[in-house]
């Protein structure tokens, strides 16, 4: 991946929006003047998807017989949702410590000491909710240890954030595989609470190797996020190769794990090491779709897979090189989708309500899992999504409005914004950009200061303030609308 980046049908390079942090990634303290509606929408988008995976993995575990609805849901939001979850608070770490030009010394000090508030914040939430007995997979405690692993490389170029990337994603699994078989025995087998802080061996093991979301896998998300935050996500061609790349990527993973498993015979050289003695047709779900794919054999010993083989496996979840890009490719195209789509004004006001659901994660998830937690409409899993869907739009919408940012990310800003504001005080204030990889833009008829100016005068792009705010870096003389920022004040 590519560090250089391109502008948006401007004679000057233009930067690009750079203070475009959710509330689950957002830099406490820092000022927000307005958001890239392409990376919340993305992020709400995910958001529905990892309710499908709760809902529908729910009604797994109470029927034999699944519809085929139920098992469209799952074969399509499984472990895609976590990916992009984990994938766009990469980008959110990058643009909330700098951009395209990281911030250096005090300032990056600063962003480092919030970054680790808000990671244990999360966290600790993460650790309260762990105590539903329920079919729900917490995920905000290895989102948490993900941020904190993520510290150390804020500071790296796009290149070498892409080179770890991938190297990630091929050499962790195999240690995994080695290793995964001598540790299996440490695990928690249900999501962890602050009653697990008390086994610190076990509970390292469970976010970091064994558990369902890992964080060691998960670093090839995250440095992919990091990497792609760095660019210039105004760019119509940086969203266009985000898009094309992530289909490569999802597409070839694919080819390579039916290539090794049929003509190859790594499928057959699966089912002679199965484990619990599972027949033929268990044993292919298994490898193909994840040991969490029926509720007959959800709980199989997927690490009992002693084979190699296992590595070629494209199953949600199994951590292997295959599912790591495959999912990788895919939350890639989805964020250079809607970055594209965002661009175009009447996608911009549909999706707006997403990206406001998106802007507050953390509630509208922990309100989620809460509701999980009561069984109501268990029975019924599509009109439970739907309705914790559109409770989820209204209720957004309506707080963002009415009082802004989301309740749980209000309470971690503020613990986040203190420790900030506490480091810079020492010595000197305010978030300097370092020297960066580019010169800043000169003034001229695509700068910032002329853009601004013309899209003051445009009262269509004022009705609209959601598709160009008028303050809003990355917007062009000639297209101001095409930064698809919105304002995150209500």
């Amino acid at each position: 991946m590519s560090d250089s980046t391109t502008t948006t049908a401007t004679p000057s390079p233009v930067k690009p929006v750079e203070r475009a942090a959710g509330t689950l990634d957002e830099l406490s303290g820092a000022p927000k003047k307005s958001r890239i509606l392409g990376v919340d929408a993305t992020r709400g988008l995910a958001l529905l998807g990892m309710i499908a995976v709760h809902v529908y993995f729910q009604a797994f575990t109470s029927t034999d017989t699944p519809p085929r609805a139920w098992m469209l849901a799952w074969a399509v939001a499984a472990g895609r949702t976590a990916t992009t979850f984990i994938l766009v608070a990469g980008v959110s770490l990058a643009l909330m410590t700098g951009g395209r030009r990281p911030v250096q010394g005090r300032s990056r000090a600063a962003a480092l000491a919030s970054l680790t508030v808000r990671a244990l914040l999360i966290g600790s939430i993460g650790l309260g909710l762990g105590y539903i007995d329920r079919d729900v997979d917490v995920i905000l405690p290895y989102y948490a240890v993900l941020f904190l692993l993520a510290l150390p490389l804020v500071g790296l170029r796009p290149r070498v954030l892409a080179c770890a990337a991938g190297l990630i994603a091929v050499v962790v699994p195999v240690l995994m595989q080695a290793i995964g078989g001598y540790l299996h025995h440490a695990a928690f087998y249900s999501n962890p609470t602050f009653g697990s802080v008390g086994h610190p061996f076990d509970l390292a093991v469970t976010l970091l190797i064994t558990g369902v979301y890992p964080a060691l896998p998960g670093m090839a998300y995250l440095c992919a996020g990091l990497a792609i935050g760095r660019l210039n996500l105004a760019s119509a061609r940086v969203a266009a190769g985000l898009c094309a790349g992530g289909l490569a990527l999802a597409i070839g993973a694919w080819v390579t794990s039916w290539v090794l498993l049929y003509p190859m015979g790594g499928l057959q050289q699966l089912a002679y090491t199965a484990p619990g003695g599972m027949d033929w047709a268990k044993t292919q779900q298994v490898i193909l779709r994840g040991p969490d794919y029926a509720s007959s054999w959800w709980d199989s010993p997927w690490w009992g897979y002693t084979s190699w083989w296992r590595l070629a496996s494209p199953a949600p979840y199994s951590s292997t090189p295959v599912d790591l890009v495959h999912t990788l490719g895919a939350a890639m195209a989805l964020l250079g989708a809607v970055l594209l789509l965002t661009r175009i004004i009447l996608v911009a006001r549909v999706l707006r309500p997403v990206a406001v659901a998106g802007s507050m994660t953390l509630t509208l998830y922990s309100a989620h899992v809460l509701f999980v937690a009561t069984g109501l409409l268990e029975d019924h899993p599509s009109l439970s999504y739907l309705l914790q869907v559109a409770a989820a739009f209204v209720f957004a919408v309506v707080w963002r409005r009415t009082r802004g940012q989301g309740p749980l990310e209000a309470l971690v800003a503020k613990a986040a914004g203190r420790a900030r504001r506490a480091v810079a005080s020492d010595g000197g204030s305010g978030d300097r950009p370092g020297a960066g990889w580019s010169r800043s833009p000169r003034r001229g008829p695509g700068s910032v200061r002329n853009t601004s100016r013309l899209v003051d005068r445009n009262p269509f792009i004022r009705r609209f303030p959601f598709a160009g705010h008028s303050r809003a870096r990355g917007c062009s003389a000639s297209a101001p609308h095409l930064s698809a920022t919105y304002r995150s004040s209500p």
